[in-house]
């Protein structure tokens, strides 16, 4: 009778682990085909950018490909497009880079001009989401994020930091990762939130409370092809957002909420 519990016991184990490295092979192969398609999309797309000579308002655009606009059919449905879109005389400066992370960012504005130019109106940092899929231990994110904040925020008069979504919720990803992905969007996004309140930053975590809720209700639309970025719904979801709450300090509004 024991040596029958035992051969059950082995059996439903082996069982278990080849289940498991099923679902790791095939969550690996899914995530291989999003990350083609995505490089594909990069070396394609153009970030929106617009210079103009005489400007009203400046703004800095820094971060990962979802500050590029990835994801959108073209740049002007971007979350920066939209914002061109909607204030005709202001500039547009965006030196987000597909792929970075956190430890990227500062490297970006070394192509900036130092000729004594005032500080930018308004900074959008799109970063994180990289960090929250590559990093061994979110702990090791502090450091880089503390010399990140306190390059860039001399740069511009207001700062908001666009915390990504909750990763889990990307149709990327299937159980049991999209449970973990959740659990590491939520931890680093508390980080976050508590080191730009320490230097005087909106971080907006799109990740949690109406926002996850909408993601969830809306993947089908608000998540392109690739299954994890956004699409242009999805950028247009947090534009109007933004828009609502007066986080955008212009056409009359100011910046008086920072939800975290």
């Amino acid at each position: 009778m024991a040596a029958t519990r035992v051969s059950w016991g082995v059996a439903l184990g082996g069982a278990v682990c080849a289940a498991a490295g099923v679902s790791l092979l095939e969550q690996s192969l899914r995530c291989r085909r999003a990350l083609t398609e995505a490089r594909a999309a990069a070396a394609r797309h153009r970030s929106y950018e617009r210079r103009i000579d005489i400007a009203h308002a400046r703004v800095l655009v820094l971060g990962d490909s979802t500050g590029a606009g990835i994801g959108a059919q073209a740049p002007d449905e971007s979350i920066p497009g939209l914002l061109a879109r909607d204030h005709p005389q202001i500039e547009v400066v965006n030196l987000s880079v597909s792929g970075a992370r956190i430890a990227d960012v500062p490297d970006q504005v070394q192509t900036l001009p130092s000729d004594g130019d005032s500080p930018f109106d308004l900074l959008l940092l799109h970063v994180g989401g990289n960090d929250i899929l590559r990093a061994r231990r979110l702990s090791e994110l502090e450091r880089p994020a503390q010399r990140m904040v306190t390059r860039l925020r001399p740069l511009a008069q207001r700062m908001l930091w666009l915390g990504p979504g909750d990763i889990g919720l990307a149709p990327l990803f299937r159980p049991p990762f999209n449970w973990w992905f959740s659990r590491r969007t939520h931890e680093a996004a508390e980080r976050f939130g508590r080191l730009a309140r320490e230097h005087d930053v909106a971080y907006i975590g799109f990740h949690d409370g109406p926002h996850r809720a909408q993601f969830a209700a809306q993947r089908a639309s608000y998540f392109c092809s690739d299954g994890i970025h956004p699409s242009a719904e999805g950028y247009g979801y947090c534009y109007r957002w933004l828009v609502t709450q007066a986080m955008l300090p212009f056409g009359g509004t100011a910046m008086t909420s920072r939800p975290s």
